[in-house]
């Protein structure tokens, strides 16, 4: 009985707590804590006991402007809570523009932390403070040395096993922050002029090495220049903390005419869920691509979403090159005759789902096998053939034929080809927008043939695209997305490869084709 009597005091006590923090938070909060209510679902119990919160500093948002100081007014959003969003929108369910969400944070840390923000790396790519920061918590994880590991290996995945490689030593990691500043554009070097290499500092001892008979006499000799104030450990040591430049997948691409490129299996991975639940949702919705945070972890991508599926990734060699006026693209992997067919999709500037997603773009859940599959049989589709998209009540409203046909004489659409194998292998193509309409012409012609294990296939079409279809041309960027479908797993249950990009004479593309 004692027991029962504590804990109930303690639940009176944390719910007075709470009432007393939202009455005291400023501005005027009340609107929006009588529907974001306390919970164990809710971001906002934690927000407030947090630095942003009432935490007895006068100049904290919510002892100024309360929820307004970051979301806006929103007076909107108060009369239509479920169909309007906030003025400024952090996610998961509405995303307001990079430049909204980083002028809210930059109201108050453009004077301190964030003073040189406007001319960062992070920003110039896309990257928001939220993208790092999370406000609605107690405290912030990447404040510490652990949580920032944690948090910048997300993009930064070379970065996995901390300094050296060493996974065993990750708790004795410094900070990311001790070397490298992510609010500006200043390079490691200039944080270590700062610090005095603080970051090598915090393991390797200059004095404790200057005694040392593992350490040559020459070593010694160099080390010595340390006691002046613009000398760094990486006046000497480049390449040594982190693994060499040529040991991970440059995020700007360097184009190939040909590489070996990952397949994996993508689950459920629709364009529905990538752009709510996945964890990258947000910088999606504005603007990045799936390359910014998953190039070279395709396999890793594959085993964490196969379960029971075998194998949870594929190798595949992809190739291109400009014959008389063909563009042709040769693929080539190690497989079986279970393999039943290999397929491309295009995109470019027409549609900017197409060109950041490639064929995710067109995998939605409510297609088969998929989370909202219904049984019937939806085709591929982009989004913008849809004038009302499917959700909760409402289904989903398809555009009439001439709002269609002016979309595709806009490039609205995506392209996609695709090769048959088996006994007669047969190349078709298709205008993927409502649904796909296949190409009744030979506009697509191709080989492929199986031999020693090993599939060859080779598509060609003329530069100059018909109706319905991508015309290629030396200005131009393409998207493309290559999947593979065995015999005893179709449809979704295929591998992909993260989307890439084309251009005919190489401009920061993954690929070139002369």
């Amino acid at each position: 009985m004692a027991k029962i009597r504590a804990v109930l005091l303690l639940l009176v006590v944390s719910c007075l707590s709470l009432t007393a923090a939202a009455q005291n938070s400023g501005g005027n909060s009340d609107t929006c804590l009588s529907c974001h209510d306390f919970g164990s679902d809710s971001p906002v119990h934690p927000m407030l006991f947090g630095a942003h919160g009432n935490n007895g500093h006068t100049d904290a948002p919510m002892n100024q402007g309360g929820c307004q100081s970051c979301h806006g007014g929103s007076e909107a959003h108060t009369k239509a809570p479920t169909q309007v969003a906030p003025s400024v929108s952090y996610g998961p369910r509405w995303t307001a523009t990079a430049a909204a969400q980083d002028q809210a944070c930059l109201t108050c840390h453009e004077d301190n932390v964030a003073r040189h923000w406007r001319d960062a790396l992070h920003m110039e790519k896309g990257v928001t403070c939220v993208t790092c920061h999370d406000s609605h918590v107690t405290e912030d994880k990447i404040v510490h040395a652990a949580g920032q590991i944690e948090v910048c290996t997300v993009c930064h995945k070379d970065q996995t096993d901390g300094m050296h490689g060493l996974h065993d030593k990750l708790a004795d990691n410094p900070a990311c922050s001790t070397c490298h500043s992510p609010h500006d554009d200043r390079s490691a070097l200039s944080s270590m002029l700062d610090n005095r290499s603080e970051g090598c500092r915090g393991c390797h001892d200059l004095v404790a090495m200057s005694a040392s008979a593992d350490v040559t006499e020459k070593s010694k000799s160099y080390h010595k220049v340390m006691v002046k104030p613009d000398r760094t450990c990486l006046d000497c040591h480049q390449d040594v903390a982190h693994v060499s430049a040529t040991g991970v997948p440059p995020l700007v691409p360097v184009p190939a005419r040909s590489r070996q490129v990952t397949l994996f299996y993508p689950g459920q991975s629709d364009s529905d869920w990538l752009i709510s639940e996945h964890p990258g949702a947000q910088p999606l919705r504005q603007g990045t691509n799936c390359q910014q945070c998953h190039r070279g972890d395709e396999a890793n991508l594959g085993e964490s979403l196969a379960g029971d599926f075998a194998p949870a990734s594929r190798q595949i060699d992809v190739g291109f090159k400009v014959e008389a006026d063909e563009l042709v693209v040769m693929l080539a992997w190690y497989g079986s005759l279970d393999d039943a067919d290999i397929a491309i999709m295009w995109g470019d500037d027409g549609d900017e789902t197409v060109r950041r997603g490639s064929c995710f773009a067109a995998c939605h859940s409510d297609m088969p096998g998929m989370t909202a599959d219904r049984g019937q049989e939806v085709e591929k589709y982009l989004w913008a053939s849809r004038s009302q998209q499917r959700s909760i009540g409402k289904p989903a409203i398809t555009r009439s034929d001439d709002e269609l046909a002016e979309l595709v004489s806009q490039g609205v659409f995506a392209e996609l080809w695709r090769m048959k194998l088996g006994a007669e292998p047969t190349a078709t193509s298709a205008t993927v927008l409502a649904g796909m309409e296949w190409h009744s012409d030979n506009r697509l012609r191709g080989t492929a043939k199986f031999d020693n294990g090993r599939w060859q296939v080779e598509l060609r079409r003329v530069l100059t695209g018909q109706p319905g279809s991508k015309s290629f041309t030396m200005e131009g960027k393409y998207t493309l997305g290559v999947a593979l479908h065995g015999a005893k797993n179709p449809g979704g249950k295929h591998w992909v490869s993260l989307p890439m990009t084309l251009s005919l004479g190489g401009d920061e593309t993954d690929f070139k084709a002369r």
